[in-house]
């Protein structure tokens, strides 16, 4: 049996052997749209639907985490970038950037919208009311995500754009990571009133950003988004892509726990991420899209015994993830 009580014993600090089942980054999938009837893209988009279909992961499987969103545009659409709404099997995506017209990034500008007003904007005021709806559910361990201050000026510039100005213009790059931090660490205390954790979703990759960049970039900024959450929620990060070169400074941020994508050398991972609380241990691709539950229950396991403390996908679940894939990941330890 998966409990909300095993994952809140291991933040407090009491690890022991059980190594639960759960999922803290994206969730829906079709199966589940198909079984509750709440779909994408209007689950992205209206409260009511969107916590249906995150309470999904209990319902069918069992999990005792459920989490909101199912996305990463919530800050460029409260920041007025263009959102493509996506479909049935496709997540929303930033489709026009409001503060980089034709590759060139603007300053900041003057009347950037408050952190007040950002947290009581459409789509944060969507995923806090989806929160809330899914707090009542007090045996369920509630995730809500925020994006970091890099991956949120990604997303307001363009990553290629934001990659450029980085290394040919970094004051002003600094200058829009030092804008929009008030934002998301009010957004990430307002959903610690809810939410049991707030994942911090951070584009530290070093394929992306040179690691030479670190301090100034990630550690200098998501630690404050880190402390928002910590008004009233545990803290988890979470970053994509090939991470080790500094995988030990991402796991030193002030957080409870981390996820990285550790399957280009997870004995290497597991000792660069020390102490913290490792999330991880199952390939989302590979493995959870693409194989079937036997595959699954053998990662799952050998997750768990290379020592992750909870094991989850990697990364965010597919939309076509078969149901029976994420059924075995949830009773992977009952076989």
């Amino acid at each position: 049996m998966n409990s909300k009580d095993e994952i809140v014993r291991i933040f407090d600090g009491d690890k022991g052997d059980s190594h639960p089942p759960a999922i803290f980054t994206q969730t829906g999938t079709v199966g589940q749209m198909d079984a509750c009837g709440a779909y994408w893209p209007d689950a992205n988009f209206d409260a009511g639907k969107m916590a249906e279909l995150a309470l999904q992961t209990n319902r069918m499987f069992g999990f005792a985490t459920v989490r909101v969103p199912f996305c990463i545009t919530v800050d460029a659409d409260a920041f007025g970038c263009g959102i493509y709404p996506g479909s049935k099997d496709a997540q929303p995506s930033v489709e026009t950037f409001r503060y980089c017209p034709e590759g060139e990034v603007l300053d900041v500008p003057e009347d950037l919208l408050s952190p007040e007003e950002f947290v009581t904007s459409k789509r944060p005021s969507i995923v806090k009311d989806a929160a809330d709806m899914l707090a009542k559910n007090e045996d369920l361990f509630l995730v809500a995500a925020v994006n970091g201050p890099m991956a949120c000026v990604n997303n307001l510039l363009g990553m290629e754009n934001t990659m450029m100005a980085l290394m040919m213009e970094p004051e002003k790059m600094y200058s829009w990571l030092k804008a929009v931090t008030p934002h998301l660490t009010e957004f990430s205390r307002v959903l610690s009133e809810s939410a049991d954790c707030i994942m911090i979703i951070e584009e530290a990759s070093s394929e992306f950003t040179p690691p030479e960049y670190f301090d100034d970039v990630f550690g200098a900024y998501t630690p404050k988004v880190i402390e928002g959450a910590h008004k009233g929620a545990f803290c988890t990060t979470h970053t994509c892509g090939e991470t080790l070169d500094i995988a030990d400074r991402l796991c030193s941020l002030g957080q409870d726990g981390v996820s990285l994508q550790t399957d280009s050398d997870p004995e290497a991972y597991m000792q660069a991420m020390g102490e913290t609380i490792k999330l991880g241990g199952v390939e989302p691709v590979a493995t959870l899209l693409m194989k079937g539950p036997n595959d699954v229950l053998a990662e799952a396991r050998q997750g768990a015994e290379r020592g992750f403390d909870i094991i989850t996908p990697e990364c965010g679940v597919p939309p076509q993830t078969p149901n029976e894939n994420l059924m075995a990941l949830a009773h992977y330890r009952e076989h």
